[in-house]
Formats: C-alpha cells, structure tokens, sequence
C-alpha cells in the first residue's frame, strides 16, 4: 500500500489540507472551519478531519486512510494541553503529527533552514527559528496579545468607533465603513438616544465574539489604508512598529532571513522593510508545506531510531 502525505495548516479561521504524492506534488486540497487546538481539541480535530477528508476525496483516486502519514501545523499545537488531547486521541490515519503552526511556516519558508517568520493573520505571532529549534515571540491569544493581528485591527477599529459616539474620533469615512460592516448607519450630529442605541447593537452584536470575528473587519481597514484614510493608517502603522519593535528588540533581524505570511501581512511588508533596512520576504510555501515536511523528518527520525 502507497504511503500518501498531508499537511495541514490549522488556524484560528480556516483549517486547510494539501495531500501529496511521493513527488511532493499537491495532488488534492481541502479547506474547513477554525481549529485552534488550544481553544477546542475536539472541535478543531473535527475540522482537521473534515479538510483532510475533502482533500483526499478531491484527488478522485483510491487512497486508503490508513496509507496517509499526517503532519499537522496548529494554531496551538505546541501546547501542553495540545499534546494531552494528541496522547488520547484515536488517530484514523497511519501516523498524524504535531506541531505549532509557526513551526510548519518555519519549515515552510526557508526549507528548514535559520529564519525568522512573522505571522499576521486571525491571530500574530513571531518564530525565530535556529537549529531546527523555535523560539516564539509573542501569540499569547487574543485577550493577551495577538497585536498587529487581523482580529486585533478589528478590536482596535470597534473601540475607536465606540470612543467616536464621546466625541473622541472625528473621522466619518472610517466609523461609517466599520459601522456599515457590522451592520448599523453611522451619520455625525445623531441625537443622543439615536447615539445609545448605535452603542447598544454595538455592544450586542460582539458579546461572545471570537478573533475570528473581530478579524471579518481586517479587510475593511485595509481598504480603508489603502485609500489613504489617516486612522486606518494609524493603526497599520501600529501593527507594523510592534511587529519591528519585537524583531528589533531581540535581534531577530541579524544575520537571519525575514519571511511574513497571513492575510494582512501585504500591508505590513513594505512598513517593516522600511523599518528594518533589510528585505522582508513575503513566503512562496504555503504552511502545509511546511507540516508535511515535518511528518517527513519525524517519519525520518522513528525509523532511523528504530
């Protein structure tokens, strides 16, 4: 029986799976829901399952679950948590492994080599990797961190809205756009009930929301950044000064190739090359090259051990 890779790029907002051949050719590809490992094991193994399933059907040839050796890149996935639910799992495939997303970008950007890569989507996160080992730099969720995020460009967007209804904002094209995108009209000199019932949908609307959320409205300001609109500009210029701070701070920047991946990440890497003096390359492989890889050199490791 044929032995087939996957790997798998589970994020905060989409979980994807690329099936390939002993070429390394993508042969199949699947995409399902969020799968942050950390925030739900159960949920987002099921949405694991469901991108490799689609995949491995897309390819319209006979392959048997058992012939496919999993490599997984999860948002997540190097938690110790993450590894418990991993440990009791009852694992469909020949093999599945493990590892955090950054890890597979790490694999993915520079083939294994010394790099740093910068991840801005849903969520953020910083990987330094040297010796086949990752250090992370920020990625501690979004209450905690996540800056220059796409779920953090949509907090920091709602609360500037909000601050606009106390006269703390004065910019109609970016509170209508984001007003507009969660569903309500903004128009300035509203009275003031009109303004408390504009604060209330607000305040509804996001109870119990999650990144991926506050992320739907990353493309919105993007837009808006890209249109030259000042508070829009503000906040990528926010995003982009953490992210050079982060890299500055820790020398990040010295002697390593930069790689940046994400859905905001093309607003970013001209800031940061700017900022760093140094290119900043956006990634040619997708992360579930890089997870597939990784399965390859643990597949690698346990027969040379064994």
């Amino acid at each position: 029986m044929t032995d087939y890779f996957v790997g798998v790029d589970a994020g905060g907002t989409h979980c994807r799976a690329s099936l390939y051949d002993s070429t390394e050719t993508v042969i199949g590809t699947g995409l399902a829901g969020p799968a942050n490992v950390f925030n739900n094991f159960t949920e987002a193994m099921q949405q694991i399952d469901i991108a490799i399933d689609i995949a491995f059907h897309s390819a319209k040839i006979s392959i048997d679950r058992k012939s496919l050796i999993v490599g997984a890149g999860c948002a997540g996935g190097q938690t110790a948590q993450a590894k418990e639910g991993l440990s009791r799992l009852n694992v469909p495939y020949k093999r599945l492994f493990m590892t955090s997303d950054l890890h597979a970008s790490c694999l993915a950007a520079n083939s294994g080599g010394d790099c740093v890569v910068l991840i801005t989507g849903t969520g953020s996160s910083i990987a330094h990797c040297q010796n086949g080992l990752v250090t992370q730099y920020g990625g501690h969720g979004f209450i905690h961190g996540d800056d220059a995020s796409g779920a953090w460009l949509g907090l920091r967007a709602v609360q500037l809205l909000l601050k606009s209804f106390d006269n703390l904002l004065d910019d109609e094209e970016f509170c209508n756009a984001i007003a507009h995108a969660i569903g309500i009209d903004y128009t300035s000199g509203i009275s003031n009930a009109e303004k408390s019932a504009s604060v209330d949908h607000i305040l509804r609307y996001f109870k119990n929301k999650l990144a991926a959320d506050y992320a739907q409205l990353a493309p919105v300001i993007i837009g808006l950044y890209q249109n030259g609109n000042s508070t829009a500009n503000t906040l990528i210029n926010e995003g982009a000064d953490y992210l050079s701070s982060v890299l500055s701070s820790n020398a990040l920047g010295d002697g390593f190739p930069i790689f940046i991946t994400g859905g905001v990440s093309g607003s970013y890497q001209p800031l940061l090359q700017q900022k760093m003096g140094k290119p900043v390359l956006a990634m040619q492989r997708v992360a579930q090259d890089g997870a597939m890889l990784y399965a390859k050199l643990q597949m690698n490791s346990s027969q040379t051990s064994g």
